[in-house]
């Protein structure tokens, strides 16, 4: 960008008083300040006309809509759903191999006290016998 000190500025200044003169300079700086004024007026104007089509109902409905179409995107996160079915899943088979597994050991126990009380059935039948032939040999 352009930038200028005061010894620029000054330069300018005498450089304009010489070429222009000092009867002309307040018509020119008259002509000037009208020309700001008619660029600030112009730039104004161009700022509400763009504002204005901004605000344009057509536009709103469109912004809108992008809104809306961005919200469903997130809604509609797939892979998330995905990402959280699988970890459910997964949860869900670790809880039925323990079941399972409590199940197998259940099964063990009762198939070993099965096997202890047939045992123990057998020993009683014998002792029983025993018992019986002792209370016979004393009568």
């Amino acid at each position: 960008m352009l930038t200028f000190g005061w010894g620029e500025i000054l330069l300018v200044t005498v450089v304009i008083i010489v070429v222009v003169g000092p009867k002309d300079l307040p018509k020119l700086i008259k002509q000037l300040s009208t020309f700001t004024k008619s660029l600030k007026k112009l730039s104004r104007e161009f700022k509400y006309s763009l504002n204005e089509i901004a605000d344009h109902e057509d536009f709103k409905d469109v912004k809108s809509s992008l809104n809306e179409v961005s919200k469903i995107k997130d809604d509609i996160d797939l892979k998330g759903k995905i990402k959280s079915e699988i970890q459910s899943l997964k949860e869900t088979t670790n809880v039925i191999e323990k079941e399972v597994k409590d199940l197998k050991n259940l099964e063990n126990e009762i198939n070993s006290t099965k096997e202890k009380s047939t045992l123990v059935e057998k020993e009683v039948p014998n002792k029983n016998k025993s018992k019986s032939q002792n209370e016979a040999d004393l009568i």
